[in-house]
């Protein structure tokens, strides 16, 4: 290649880089996207977000469970909202989780104990999965103790009454997440 046609390459090179920094420019300050200012340490704190929603589980057993037992456990579902249901024994290990979908009920073969069972609510277009659940709009609650016996078959009923002093269940209470 002749040193005139090497020239008229880097030419080219040259001119296409200045073209490609003129349209980088034009794109940062035509940008859509809200321009942040750096503090000097260069790091930025991400913003606070929620998880993405994720699509209801199917299958309403979600974890653990019981084997050879001799006594049941039948949760029915009577809010508007789905729940997703922890089985703690008394020594407060949970057991088995359960998601219940509005309306749906869900027997677990147990073994003979007490139990208590903790559930969070919350709408079904904004369930987060098992870490999140349903975001900003999850509702926890915890059930009395109950004690289920050897051929017994316990029946716990979730459902909302209304009343002046506001929403509530019978025998259960708001619970923080952190006792979840």
């Amino acid at each position: 290649m002749s040193l005139p046609e090497r020239g008229c390459g880097c030419l080219v090179i040259i001119g296409v880089l200045s073209i490609i920094s003129v349209i980088s420019k034009c794109n940062d300050k035509h940008s859509s996207a809200p321009t942040v200012s750096q503090p000097r340490t260069g790091y930025v704190s991400p913003a606070h977000a929620e998880s993405p929603t994720v699509s209801e589980p199917y299958g309403q057993l979600q974890s653990g469970g019981f084997t050879d037992t001799d006594a049941a456990l039948k949760m029915l579902n009577n809010l508007r909202d789905p729940a997703y249901v922890k089985v703690v024994d008394a020594s407060g290990r949970t057991r088995a989780t359960v998601y219940l979908r509005a309306g749906e009920s869900y027997e677990l073969g147990v073994d003979p104990g007490s139990y208590t069972l903790r559930y969070v609510s919350g709408p079904s277009s904004e369930w987060r999965g098992t870490s999140h659940y349903f975001g900003a709009k999850s509702s926890f609650r915890s059930g009395s103790t109950s004690f289920i016996g050897s051929n017994q078959r316990l029946t716990v009923t979730f459902y909302q009454t209304v009343s002046r002093s506001g929403s509530s269940g019978s025998g259960v209470r708001k619970i923080a997440e952190d006792e979840f």
